[in-house]
């Protein structure tokens, strides 16, 4: 009991201890005292401290705040920034599909004229739309991965097209005889595009009539030239074609020009493509003086736009 009440009484003691402040003003003889205990003392060192912590955290907050503020703005600047990029390689990219496209299409007309069956679109698609770029990878954003399923597609196609372009060469190369007996040049300069191949109505009868050539209007006189090389086999009259000239080049193309004013070759002569072969006119069934020519394989009558190195921008061109 007595030393519960000697700690009571020294720990009071402690608390209590006074410290007095002495301040003097400059200048004066002045004094001034202050006595403060230590427990209040401590009291408010431990408020000033408190308000110091306070202090260091709010700069500390406010800093963090003004940091990701700062850092938010630049990642919205880079993705505005992402954004316009993306559209610029989108809009090139469908420039190249556009390219590509236009490609395959004169590659298709290039392997009719070697006579090389066409691809296709089924072949060309083949294993387009895949994910094969994406494997393994997140990507997160959906622009992002059409532009790589884009770019699969087109590599993809232009894989396809420089196998399909080999094919083509390695046929040049070896048949360079047979591509001289490929009909595949105007038969007529100077003229104009009159009359598709196909169905049309008979410029006689008005009846639905399937014509087997195109026609090309220009004055009587006008030269025809053989579209390839080749032997004449008919150099006279035929009914409907009035003066025609047919000629067989081999590999199964066969020409025919009718409705010519005269001839410049005979039965058996062998022709070079490019020769002066007879003249447009207006004889037999025609109604002004233009050219009919045909173009068969394997006695089979095709499309002669299909074989000329201008191919259908004749008919949009000359019509």
């Amino acid at each position: 009991m007595n030393r519960r009440k000697s700690y009571s009484s020294t720990h009071k003691r402690k608390n209590n201890r006074r410290f007095t402040l002495i301040a003097q003003r400059s200048g004066t003889t002045q004094i001034k005292r202050r006595s403060i205990t230590s427990g209040r003392l401590f009291f408010l060192f431990s408020i000033a401290l408190l308000v110091v912590i306070s202090l260091l955290s709010m700069a500390v907050i406010t800093i963090s705040e003004w940091r990701v503020r700062i850092r938010t703005g630049e990642l919205i600047s880079e993705n505005q920034l992402l954004d316009y990029e993306l559209s610029e390689i989108k809009d090139r990219l469908n420039t190249v599909i556009d390219v590509v496209d236009s490609l395959a299409v004169e590659e298709e007309h290039i392997r009719i004229r070697v006579n090389l069956p066409p691809l296709g679109e089924e072949v060309r698609q083949a294993g387009i739309g895949s994910m094969l770029p994406l494997e393994n990878k997140v990507i997160g954003d959906e622009r992002v991965e059409e532009l790589l399923v884009s770019l699969d597609q087109i590599e993809r196609e232009l894989s396809i097209q420089r196998q399909s372009f080999g094919e083509i060469q390695q046929t040049i190369v070896t048949n360079e005889e047979r591509l001289l007996c490929i009909p595949s040049i105007l038969p007529i300069n100077n003229s104009r595009f009159t009359d598709p191949f196909g169905w049309r109505p008979d410029p006689f009868t008005g009846q639905r009539r399937f014509h087997y050539g195109v026609d090309f209007s220009s004055p009587t006189g006008t030269p025809i030239y053989a579209t390839a090389d080749g032997r004449v086999t008919k150099a006279r009259r035929a009914a409907g074609y009035g003066k025609v000239i047919k000629i067989d080049h081999g590999y199964g193309f066969v020409t025919v020009y009718g409705h010519l004013n005269d001839y410049n070759v005979k039965r058996g002569q062998r022709v070079k493509r490019g020769d002066v072969i007879g003249y447009c006119g207006n004889t037999g069934r025609s109604t002004a003086p233009h050219v009919h020519y045909e173009v068969q394989v394997n006695d089979r009558p095709v499309n002669p736009l299909d074989y000329f190195y201008e191919g259908y921008e004749i008919a949009g061109n000359r019509k």
